[in-house]
């Protein structure tokens, strides 16, 4: 528990530092390049800062026995009662809106490079329209979150000894979430609970409608870039092969670090496998995803690179300068 507060802790505050470089940097160095397109950039960006307060304010532990998972509260708020449990599934609402964020930029760089005479409906203030989808799949997967994996009783008795074992944790007080698939009744049959195996399926559905978006939108603008690449100018056509491949790689990151992991953790609970305390590595990924997406950004984009590394060489060949001044000065 110990290790997994300092990662959580330090994944944050790196968070908000590379998290508001990367937003210092699309504002000023973005608009000539991307146009509108910086707007959305920006508003990934933002989003990762606030997805950080969040997670800092859920600290969460997740664990795995028989047919239930359950993520629950480690922070000070933890025994806050339903402001708790609200913020826990905002916890878990804000991963649709990391993965529909993505998808939303997929789409406009579908727009932009595959379907031109659409680019008009998307400018200006239409431009908010893209997000609409977002705050849907958000409200939704809070939804199924809140209603089909709520804290019940027949959960605080069924993980109580495991919580307690584990963490020194009482059940019945932390605000915590869980989707239990079945119970044994009195006649030792399994009696499946179908509110918590459709929560759980609409949070895979959503996963899977995004994903299913950004391959598409990827395909297109990929076989587009590679038909059109005698008709655009090599600068034109290098800086759509930089957000094209520095979307790819912000859209494979969280599917290796957050949505893949949460995925299993979703699903093995239908087959019983025992993982316990171990599921831990996820929140662990989780805390550090929102620090290393903007990196992705600052080193594929030419023009954000380049502003680093010289900002760096500055400051070498400034102190180097100085150095250089002061030792003549002493020679003379």
């Amino acid at each position: 528990m110990l290790w997994l507060h300092i990662i959580q802790y330090s994944g944050f505050f790196l968070a908000q530092i590379t998290n508001a470089a990367l937003v210092y940097l699309i504002l000023t160095k973005a608009e000539k390049l991307f146009g509108t397109y910086r707007h959305v950039m920006c508003t990934f960006a933002m989003y990762s800062l606030v997805y950080a307060w969040i997670e800092v304010f859920t600290q969460p532990v997740m664990h795995i026995k028989g047919p239930c998972f359950i993520v629950f509260m480690e922070s000070p708020l933890k025994y806050t009662g339903w402001i708790g449990n609200f913020i826990t599934c905002l916890y878990c609402g804000s991963f649709a809106l990391v993965i529909s964020l993505l998808a939303a930029q997929f789409f406009y760089r579908y727009i932009a490079m595959c379907k031109p005479e659409l680019h008009p409906k998307i400018e200006g203030f239409k431009l908010t329209y893209i997000f609409i989808p977002c705050l849907v799949c958000f409200v939704l997967w809070f939804e199924f979150v809140y209603y089909g994996m709520a804290n019940t009783v027949e959960k605080q008795i069924y993980m109580r000894k495991e919580l307690q074992s584990y963490y020194e944790e009482d059940s019945t007080r932390v605000a915590f979430i869980a989707p239990m698939y079945w119970l044994i009744n009195e006649k030792d049959e399994r009696e499946w609970i179908i509110g918590d195996l459709i929560g759980s399926a609409g949070c895979v559905c959503i996963i899977a409608v995004c994903f299913s978006t950004i391959i598409f939108c990827a395909s297109s603008i990929y076989f587009t870039m590679r038909d059109a690449s005698c008709h655009m100018s090599p600068k034109t056509l290098e800086l759509n092969r930089q957000l094209f491949f520095t979307l790819a790689f912000q859209t494979l990151l969280p599917f290796v670090m957050m949505y893949s992991p949460v995925g299993l953790l979703i699903i093995l609970p239908l087959f019983e496998v025992y993982v316990g305390a171990i599921a831990n590595i996820v929140p662990a990924t989780l805390a550090i995803y929102p620090s290393l997406e903007p990196l992705i950004a600052m080193f594929c984009i030419k023009e954000f690179r380049k502003t680093l590394c010289c900002r760096k060489s500055n400051k070498i060949s400034s102190k180097a300068t100085t150095y250089m001044t002061s030792s003549s000065s002493a020679i003379l």
